[in-house]
């Protein structure tokens, strides 16, 4: 299965490539975005090696998984992805970074929620999770808008959120 390219009202989410490369590594050195990533700005090899991980073990094109590169009036802002959990075939890692111009606008949900939407209705996919850090407030109130909680802290620090799929569909019926 190819990646699909997913519009949303602002935001439009394309397949990632490998000639994204200098997109990520202009991302990864700013140091704000990769606060609580990695608590630092990450080198051009650094960002090499996690993109070669997510565009190839990380990502399951077969089963739909993979990673976007997001767009508003036609300018790269940020990815997204679904990322393949190994322990669980059914589970799908959600994740997004983005140009720190761009915070705070919604466009972190935007891509989150057309995901959810495509993990859940386009998918074999029954559970959504997300990784994040205590002190990463933003990230923990994009994740419970998208309809997210928090269902533990594996260690100090690190809080893990999900959503299943009936839980997805439950909460978009309309009230």
């Amino acid at each position: 299965m190819l990646l699909p390219r997913l519009d949303g009202p602002r935001l439009t989410l394309r397949p990632a490539r490998v000639d994204d490369l200098e997109f990520f590594a202009d991302l990864n050195t700013d140091a704000e975005v990769m606060a609580h990533v990695s608590g630092r700005a990450a080198s051009r090899s650094d960002t090499v090696e996690e993109w070669t991980r997510r565009l190839g073990e990380r990502s399951d094109r077969a089963a739909g998984l993979g990673y976007w590169v997001g767009s508003a009036d036609g300018r790269a802002i940020g990815w997204w992805g679904l990322g393949r959990t190994e322990s669980d075939p059914r589970a799908a890692e959600l994740g997004f970074r983005l140009r720190r111009e761009h915070w705070r606008k919604g466009f972190g949900a935007e891509g989150a929620r057309m995901l959810l939407a495509h993990a859940f209705t386009d998918l074999a996919v029954t559970r959504v999770w997300a990784g994040t850090v205590t002190a990463n407030i933003a990230s923990r109130r994009t994740l419970e808008a998208v309809g997210l909680e928090q269902v533990d802290e594996p260690s100090l620090g690190v809080l893990t959120f999900e959503v299943t799929r009936s839980q997805w569909r439950e909460r978009a019926q309309p009230r």
